[in-house]
């Protein structure tokens, strides 16, 4: 039929009655073969692909800076919440340097001052953007003295916070030595991965020497540890009768035993109280 408008198309009832059972027809078949094997299909889904991530393979440690005391960025310190320096509140030597050790996979800076607001920011030292994976230049403290405590932060991560110790020079500790000791005397060993609780932290972790000995002691870990007398730092007597103050990673100290009187001491890491171990003098 034509229409002033074009040609229009028109079905019959018989071929809109045969279209709708072709349709009727193909339901009915995907149904009978759907419902019964409808549990295999649940059993056996379509393969997918698996997305597997690669582990991601730690940050080399740097070597230590002979002359300076190492604090280390931790990996994930960028996360607000995670630890981020360690040790957070490290004890340095008058003189001596600092080197910061960024172990995170971010950028991150040390910035002495509470934060940028801080009209003191970066005064005493700001070792400027430290690369993941790299080392800071060894900073001088300017301007301190014994007792002082010094408060620093991550220009980046504002909520990066740590802090600075500076204790007197220790004649005992040899912050340049090498990782052997000299050979002279008894020897105690604090050994790799004493800083991760748990794991062997001194070895041996009884030593027994003769009045007047001096002992060779070898930090085989790769952050700064002490040898420090007491059972913690809670305890009266911690670090007055010795105290190797921190011997940076690969590096010795010296122990001298000729103030001690014969007995039984214990002693600890001041950095990390949970290491602890027992010097018999005899």
């Amino acid at each position: 039929m034509t229409t002033p408008e074009g040609p229009e198309f028109r079905t019959t009832g018989k071929r809109m009655l045969y279209g709708m059972l072709v349709v009727v027809g193909v339901m009915a078949v995907g149904s009978a073969i759907a419902v019964p094997n409808w549990h295999n299909f649940a059993k056996n889904p379509p393969p997918v692909s698996e997305v597997t991530t690669a582990p991601s393979t730690p940050l080399p440690t740097p070597p230590a800076v002979p002359g300076s005391t190492s604090i280390t960025i931790l990996a994930g310190a960028n996360v607000q919440g995670n630890p981020n320096f360690t040790p957070d509140d490290a004890k340095v030597p008058i003189n001596n340097k600092i080197v910061w050790v960024n172990k995170d996979t971010v950028p991150h800076t040390a910035t002495s001052g509470t934060s940028a607001s801080d009209p003191a920011s970066g005064k005493i030292f700001d070792t400027k953007i430290i690369t993941n994976g790299k080392s800071s230049t060894p900073q001088e403290l300017k301007g301190v003295k014994v007792g002082q405590t010094v408060p620093y932060y991550c220009q980046i991560h504002p909520y990066m916070t740590g802090k600075i110790t500076v204790v007197a020079a220790s004649s005992s500790s040899s912050a340049a030595g090498s990782a052997g000791g000299s050979g002279a005397g008894p020897a105690l060993t604090i050994l790799q991965g004493a800083s991760t609780q748990g794991n062997p932290a001194y070895s041996p972790d009884t030593l027994s020497v003769k009045k007047g000995d001096t002992i060779q002691i070898t930090n085989k870990d790769t952050v700064p540890h002490t040898v420090t007398n007491g059972k913690d730092a809670s305890d009266p007597t911690a670090g007055k009768l010795f105290d190797t103050s921190l011997i940076n990673a690969g590096s010795t100290a010296k122990l001298a035993t000729t103030k001690l009187s014969a007995g039984t001491y214990q002693f600890h890491c001041s950095v990390h109280p949970y290491m602890t171990g027992v010097l018999k003098v005899q």
